[in-house]
């Protein structure tokens, strides 16, 4: 089944998360016993370069899983902004042990490579691995996953709790996503006292993802009033992340403070956030997605916060989503206006030490050749929302985005 939300409204909407989630300290090695539960024999693990290890995340799931003499496979060192080929790469080896679960330890990266490689594993033995990325092309949809348990090290893109998946192909520079509820987790554990390890930057990225999916919806909404509920929400969540992040600058050891980010990032990224909300306004995902596309090295949150000040600056100034930015700049920083909005974002991120430019998020000075370079890539895929007659960010936008900043 694929998963829809777009044209909810609030008389007529469905929601749906089966996802089981625990958020309790010490707690990694216990997603073992929910495989035992459900008869689960082997499993590949998926993890990143170094933070599972170095926090302890790996011995403890691993000695678990020895214990209860399930098989273990293994898929490591998966990058930030994810590849294809390791999609394609896992795949290939669930396939060949016949492996039966899919148990991710890590950030957003680590469960959507698992995501990919858990449809795959399930296609028809005469149907190449490499067709995965019509999944994430659109053109094909997903049917059926094998089950994924994880363990979420890092909170901000909400892939422990959501049906989505986003992945690179770095020969194509695309950066593609979908969203299926096939690949929703079936129990995700949470560890706010591991996040405490994690860099600065990292953290920073979290928050500003998640706050950037929330603001997503709102500003897709011209008549705030039409989803006042969802509003209402929304608004708070981006407020509580907020709140978090700098109580977080300070101590980052608040494990109160922590599990309060971690929550808000749940509520922001599993569809909670976006009932009625027609859609959403996915373009300033779209914007960033194109900077990772260019350089991977990009960090997906760095990126979208340098996007979202250059989104509400080229809105604001043609008078669009006048209601919208206006009540947000009121309610989230006791400001007015796109400018109140923008300003008060802009002093957020710079507080916590974020790039607000593009010259200060590539390291260099941008030039017209980069500029267009980004907007080259962003036009691969420029279908945004519902907002738009035709689904996509009109041309000028666009090209106005990749300029200011």
């Amino acid at each position: 089944m694929q998963f829809r939300i777009q044209n909810m409204t609030i008389q007529s909407f469905d929601w749906y998360n089966p996802t089981k989630l625990i958020v309790k300290h010490d707690a990694s090695a216990e997603i073992v016993d929910y495989l035992v539960q459900d008869n689960i024999a082997s499993v590949m693990l998926v993890y990143g370069r170094s933070s599972a290890k170095r926090i302890g995340v790996y011995d403890a799931v691993v000695n678990a899983l020895k214990m209860k003499n399930i098989r273990i496979f293994e898929l490591p060192n998966i990058r930030p902004n994810p590849q294809i080929e390791r999609v394609i790469e896992g795949i290939n080896i669930c396939r060949l042990h016949n492996i039966q679960a899919m148990l991710p330890l890590g950030g957003g990266s680590c469960f959507d490579t698992a995501k990919g490689i858990a449809i795959g594993a399930l296609f028809p033995h005469d149907v190449p691995a490499e067709t995965i990325w019509n999944c994430y092309e659109r053109t094909l949809v997903p049917k059926s996953a094998l089950p994924i348990y994880g363990v979420m090290t890092c909170s901000g893109t909400g892939s422990g709790m959501n049906h989505a998946s986003v992945m690179q192909d770095d020969k194509q520079k695309k950066k593609f996503a979908f969203g299926s509820s096939v690949v929703f987790p079936k129990v995700s554990i949470i560890d706010p006292k591991l996040q405490a390890s994690l860099p600065w930057y990292v953290q920073v990225g979290g928050f500003v993802d998640a706050f950037m999916h929330i603001c997503e919806n709102l500003t897709n909404m011209e008549d705030p009033e039409e989803a006042e509920t969802t509003y209402a929400i929304d608004i708070s969540l981006c407020r509580s992340i907020i709140k978090a992040g700098d109580k977080l600058l300070k101590d980052p050891n608040d494990h109160v403070a922590r599990a309060n980010f971690i929550w808000a990032d749940i509520c922001a990224i599993d569809q909670l956030s976006a009932i009625a909300m027609k859609g959403g306004d996915i373009g300033v995902h779209m914007l960033q997605h194109a900077m990772t596309a260019v350089n991977p090295n990009i960090q997906h949150g760095a990126g979208i916060g340098v996007a979202f000040l250059a989104f509400i600056k080229v809105n604001g100034e043609r008078g669009l989503r006048k209601a919208t930015y206006d009540r947000m700049a009121k309610e989230i920083f006791g400001r007015e206006g796109w400018q109140g909005l923008y300003d008060g974002f802009k002093e957020v991120l710079v507080r916590w030490g974020h790039p607000t430019t593009l010259d200060e998020l590539f390291g260099r000075k941008m030039t017209e050749e980069d500029r267009a370079e980004l907007l080259r890539v962003f036009n691969m895929n420029s279908i945004t929302c519902n907002h738009y007659p035709d689904r996509k960010m009109p041309q000028e936008l666009a090209i106005e985005a990749y300029r200011v900043i």
